[in-house]
């Protein structure tokens, strides 16, 4: 039988793949052997398999995670559904590269003075900038992250805020194209959020200060020179989509019981709820089914991502220790992210 199974070496010669990478695909699940001799520990591969080990091959090359990798291998009735979504990340972050080396090319141009300026829908913008409002971190020592980014993209503009522990996203229509990347320090969102701006607001950026002018008056303020966080990267997150019903999980965020965790940096102590991932949906609390996928987040947090309305949203996750995505379905663009707590950490 082994007489018409290939070595190891030979699968390396017409697959491409060098030895010590078949080697690390087979204790990675994604490639074993057929056959291993058990005094040896030589591996043998079938002749089909020369085939799967080029497609690991060109797979990895266009950096498919090895999980997508193992998931084609052993169900190729997937591969179609894999590749596609893999190539819409390679194309987005080819489109965040893009705009990443715009951006470099302001910097290095050094200008005396650049202007930028642009028009946006007031309502649409103070809409936005209340949906991320609760999400600025007011850490002092963070001015970075002491405001709402605004950050232009083709046909519309990205608006985000983070304090680390959570990330709010939403989005206003551009009609026309502006390069606009900069921090909107938190007073001046507050005042934005607390005006009777209708109609237009016509944003300029020129050096240090930013304008915003309406039909309710002018405000003007200093741009902080900060750099925002990379944060594009975090807004494909949560592959599992569970729809939940926002008010029913508000509701039993208020009704279940929740546990005392406290913050390492700063001691800060917080309510920390479970929520079970179940083929039922999303349930707060223990579940006895085996199965359940569960997860700790911060019960306040978690709220605040949830809003007031009654409508359906989506959670998105990949597991008990990866960011948690909340996304309107209705609003393409509007997102939360919450960081999950560790359970097992000691309360």
């Amino acid at each position: 039988m082994e007489n018409e199974l290939l070595g190891i070496g030979r699968l390396a010669s017409l697959s491409g793949l060098p030895v010590s990478a078949l080697r690390f695909y087979d204790g990675a699940g994604v490639l074993p052997p057929s056959v291993v001799d058990p005094s040896s520990g030589y591996r043998f591969y079938h002749p089909n398999q020369v085939i799967h080990a080029r497609l690991a091959a060109h797979l990895r090359r266009v950096g498919l995670p090895l999980d997508d990798i193992r998931t084609i291998l052993s169900e190729p009735s997937r591969a179609r559904s894999i590749v596609a979504t893999h190539l819409g990340r390679l194309e987005a972050g080819l489109a965040d590269a893009r705009r990443e080396i715009s951006i470099v090319h302001q910097l290095l141009e050094h200008e005396e003075t650049t202007m930028t300026r642009c028009t946006l829908a007031a309502a649409e913008l103070i809409r936005a900038l209340g949906e991320v409002r609760y999400a600025i971190s007011d850490d002092p020592d963070q001015p970075r992250l002491n405001g709402v980014f605004l950050d232009s993209e083709p046909g519309r503009l990205r608006v985000v805020a983070t304090d680390r522990y959570r990330l709010a996203a939403s989005s206003v229509i551009m009609s026309q194209q502006a390069e606009l990347h900069v921090l909107l320090p938190v007073a001046a969102v507050d005042e934005l959020l607390a005006s009777n701006h209708t109609g237009f607001l016509d944003v300029v950026v020129t050096g240090d200060t930013i304008t915003l002018t309406g039909d309710d008056g002018t405000i003007q303020t200093e741009v902080v020179d900060v750099d925002f966080p990379s944060y594009r990267s975090w807004l494909e997150l949560g592959d599992r989509k569970v729809p939940v019903d926002a008010a029913a999980l508000r509701a039993a965020l208020h009704a279940g019981t929740t546990e005392t965790f406290t913050r390492d940096n700063d001691g800060v102590a917080y309510e920390v709820s479970r929520l079970s991932i179940t083929s039922r949906g999303v349930e707060v609390g223990a579940s006895e089914d085996p199965d359940a996928l569960v997860i700790g987040v911060n019960r306040a947090f978690l709220l605040e991502a949830l809003g007031t309305g009654d409508h359906q949203l989506t959670l998105g996750l990949d597991d008990p220790i990866a960011p948690l995505a909340i996304r309107n379905p209705d609003r393409d663009g509007t997102l939360s992210i919450l960081m999950p707590v560790r359970l097992d950490q000691p309360v």
